[in-house]
């Protein structure tokens, strides 16, 4: 199966700005993948690069000056009334000769009426995440390509053989989780199950987790919760959709002991800009 680069998400955001994010999938090799972004009002071109050539990216967001400063060719939120697209080009570690790319409309699969609820929602979601029964929250999206670790991954049983490796943080990648990306959501209470593990019976923390469907998440991804800094894993990712397109995302997550390595991961919510 040849490696194929897709979009997952080309979302608006309030107040100003579309968040696009993109995977890999197929014959995915070990080393540094680069990607470049690029937007025009057109399927066809000409395309303006709005992101060079970056490593192991998986997410841009793409943020549009307000129409006081802009120029007459500059987007703007109002732009989304006639539509752009977006292209993502993925250099694979083979060089250029075998890049690949793919081209998404902003939510493609919603016209008219459909379309301006998808983004009322939103809008509504965000403002109530932020101003009312939301929390700062750092997502930290688990690698799935890339380097391989030198010091922990096992070529033939393909897992980390040490659990506490700083060096991948136990994905087997170098790295382990993307740069976090800084948003909002809103944490229900924590209930203790009681579970089994290796060592006997054992206290299990599970919640829910309702945000945005920006980042797309998945399952071992991890939320950090900037206020008490408690760590969370998700479990299950279960979408809300609006006739098919995820409008947000409620999330089954389990919480972390202190004592896992992942509290170890350096989350600086100052360095990084929130979605919105």
């Amino acid at each position: 199966m040849a490696l194929t680069v897709t979009i997952t998400r080309t979302t608006p955001l309030y107040p100003n700005g579309a968040f696009v994010q993109w995977d890999l999938s197929g014959a995915v090799d070990e080393g540094t993948y680069f990607f470049s972004l690029f937007r025009s009002g057109s399927s066809n071109g000409p395309w303006d690069e709005i992101m060079p050539a970056t490593a192991s990216a998986y997410s841009f967001m793409d943020r549009f000056p307000t129409p006081s400063v802009v120029g007459y060719q500059d987007p703007t939120q109002l732009s989304l009334a006639r539509g752009f697209y977006y292209k993502v080009v993925c250099v694979p570690p083979a060089g250029f000769a075998s890049q690949v790319d793919a081209v998404m409309e902003v939510e493609p699969t919603l016209e008219g009426k459909q379309r301006l609820i998808k983004r009322k929602i939103l809008r509504d979601e965000s403002l109530m995440l932020q101003r009312l029964n939301g929390v700062p929250v750092a997502v930290l999206k688990r690698r799935h390509w890339g380097t391989r670790c030198p010091k922990c991954f096992d070529k033939y049983t393909k897992e980390s053989m040490r659990s506490n490796c700083t060096n991948c943080w136990g994905t087997t990648f170098v790295g382990g989780y993307f740069d976090p990306v800084m948003t909002f959501a809103k944490r229900g209470v924590t209930p203790n199950q009681v579970g089994m593990t290796a060592q006997g019976k054992a206290e299990i923390a599970t919640t829910n987790v309702t945000m945005l469907d920006v980042p797309g998440l998945q399952d071992d991804d991890i939320l950090v919760f900037l206020r008490d800094n408690k760590r969370f894993i998700v479990k299950r990712v279960l979408p809300t959709e609006l006739q098919t397109v995820t409008v947000h995302q409620r999330l089954e997550v389990s919480e972390l002991p202190r004592s896992d390595i992942i509290y170890r991961v350096q989350v600086d919510p100052f360095r990084t800009p929130r979605l919105f």
